[in-house]
């Protein structure tokens, strides 16, 4: 069947979504509805994805949020799903199409120990248990460097609580994703509310329009309600993302502000964006200097909260880890996740406790007990890994892989193959 021509679907329901859904396709597309709703009045709009073969989370989350705004004001919308069999499950799983019409689409598993699909909060303790969940996926999918971890839970937690506290829209939704073969880490916080320059002007009587508004927003200090916090949630985002190299993007209303390799432009913004977007990238490879970009701030972390044990001592409960302990992949991740604790703490010693452990496959044991030994070496590894409540066939079925490993280096060939 041939798809309508361009004049043709401008004067139709239909939206066609390309092929690449990203921020560039996501913006043609909320134009496109702006049209059809403003102009012509239309009260139903059919999103086509039929062509759709990759879809972006800052394109699709912000589609999603600009979509629940038109549905609270009576707009019906329609999905056409895509042909791709394989985006069809990246949709499922991330719980994007759910989001937008819960009656014909299920909703995603929670998350796991691995992964994190959309999360919608309206909460203080909704945001907190994402936000939670998010770190432990990070942890356990990208060895980060010292203050990586912490500097991203910080942006996630001040984002999410500029949504509750500042936008004024009920809800905010969160994305957080994690790319190994680029060591990025990705996040994304959306809502459909009042957007920062309305917030501010409330505040501040002198803003001339919507960019001089987004610029006075991510100065240290500013805030357009100063009941609720000091102003630094924005500004510290941004020293973050200038400090680590990263990006950082925030589009409300008509201006947008993007901060790329170092440098920060703020432009104009049409039509303007019902709500707010921000998007940060933390590459995981560089260090951070977090008190040095909080302004000397040094905050608390979950990673201290959860697995301090003692000043100088951190605990890794296992069976908290994962539901079995038998196979390579779930190996790589606790050995990641290890590696990030120790990358935190310089200085801590780790603990790593078996209680509630009775085997281990061999596979398991040579992912991450074999190669944390090749990695860190003998002498580093001896003295700040310990282990507890190890029973006497875990103990020797480990003994037994980091023997192999060491035999083989870190290169050799799959130890306890038949395991996975």
């Amino acid at each position: 069947m041939n798809r309508p021509s361009a004049r043709m679907e401008a004067l139709t329901d239909l939206v066609l979504i390309g092929k690449r859904f990203g921020w560039e396709e996501f913006d043609k597309v909320r134009k496109a509805i702006y049209l059809r709703v403003t102009r012509f009045r239309q009260s139903k709009i059919t999103l086509d994805f039929t062509s759709t073969e990759l879809l972006y989370p800052n394109g699709i989350v912000p589609l999603i949020a600009l979509v629940k705004r038109h549905q609270g004001n009576g707009i019906f919308f329609e999905i056409i799903q895509p042909r791709s069999v394989d985006l069809n499950r990246l949709i499922r799983f991330e719980g994007w199409f759910h989001a937008i019409d819960s009656a014909r689409f299920d909703a995603p598993a929670a998350a796991g120990f691995n992964s994190l699909p959309l999360k919608r909060f309206e909460s203080d303790d909704e945001l907190n248990g994402a936000v939670n969940c998010a770190i432990e996926v990070a942890l356990r999918n990208l060895q980060m460097e010292n203050n990586v971890p912490a500097s991203f839970e910080w942006a996630l937690n001040e984002l999410g609580g500029n949504v509750l506290h500042h936008a004024e829209s009920g809800s905010g939704y969160l994305q957080v994703n994690t790319f190994k073969s680029t060591e990025n880490l990705s996040v994304l916080v959306v809502d459909a509310g009042v957007g920062v320059p309305k917030s501010m002007r409330d505040r501040f009587g002198d803003i001339r329009n919507d960019r001089v508004a987004i610029e006075r927003a991510v100065q240290k200090g500013v805030t357009s309600k100063p009941n609720f916090g000091q102003g630094n949630g924005l500004a510290g985002s941004v020293a973050i993302a200038l400090q680590s190299g990263g990006y950082f993007a925030l589009t409300s209303g008509g201006g947008r502000l993007v901060v790329e390799k170092g440098t920060l432009t703020v432009r104009d913004f049409y039509p303007p964006l019902q709500g707010t977007v921000v998007e940060l990238h933390l590459p995981t490879s560089r260090e951070i200097d977090l008190p040095a970009a909080l302004w000397g701030h040094d905050p608390s972390s979950y990673l201290e909260e959860k697995f301090e044990k003692s000043s100088g001592t951190l605990l890794l409960k296992l069976i908290e880890c994962a539901p079995t302990f038998g196979n390579r992949i779930t190996g790589e991740k606790i050995r990641t996740l290890i590696l990030n604790l120790l990358s935190s703490s310089p200085g801590a010693d780790l603990e790593i406790d078996f209680a509630g452990v009775k085997i281990v496959a061999s596979s398991f044991a040579d992912e991450v007990f074999g190669k944390l030994f090749l990695m860190m070496g003998p002498l580093e590894c001896g003295s700040r890994v310990r282990y507890v409540n190890m029973n006497g066939t875990c103990k020797q079925i480990i003994n037994k892989a980091i023997t192999e490993r060491l035999a083989q280096g870190l290169e050799g060939g799959e130890i306890g193959a038949d395991d996975d």
